[in-house]
Formats: C-alpha cells, sequence, structure tokens
C-alpha cells in the first residue's frame, strides 16, 4: 500500500515538492496519511487530496484532506 498526494484536477501524483508524474509508481510514498496532510500544510500545496494505492488496485481509494487539519494549522499561525 502507497500514500500519496495527488492533484485533485489533473489527477497527477507528487513526486516532489513542484515535481508532478501521472504514474502513480513514481509518485512519493508518504507510509501514513498524517505525514501527507501535514506535508501538504507545511508547503501551502492547495487542491491536492490523499491517494491510497494498493498493489492490485481493487480497493484504491482518494481522500480529500481533512478540514480539521487545516483549520488547527491556521490556527497555529496566528498564535
Amino acid at each position: 500500500m502507497k500514500i500519496l498526494l495527488q492533484h485533485a484536477r489533473t489527477r497527477l501524483y507528487l513526486r516532489g515538492l513542484g515535481d508532478w508524474t501521472a504514474n502513480h509508481h513514481e509518485g512519493f510514498d508518504f507510509q501514513h496519511s498524517q505525514k501527507a496532510i501535514d506535508f501538504a500544510r507545511q508547503h501551502s500545496l492547495n487542491s491536492v487530496q490523499i491517494a491510497v494505492k494498493f498493489i492490485d488496485g481493487q480497493f484504491d481509494e482518494t481522500f480529500p484532506l481533512p478540514a480539521a487539519a487545516s483549520a488547527s494549522v491556521v490556527q497555529q499561525a496566528r498564535a
């Protein structure tokens, strides 16, 4: 299983900061959804979602970034 960041509009996968790929095998594996969320927030990546990819692809899923994580980052920045 891989945990990736995917651009919601283009469906490209993050390979590195500013580097995107159409091939999910080349995307950066965050290994945990919280790491992907933290990275997206720290680097102000907009319009991204979490993509969970399995070897056989049968159970692949995408999820929007949680709004609560976004709100807490904004609150911490203002503190």
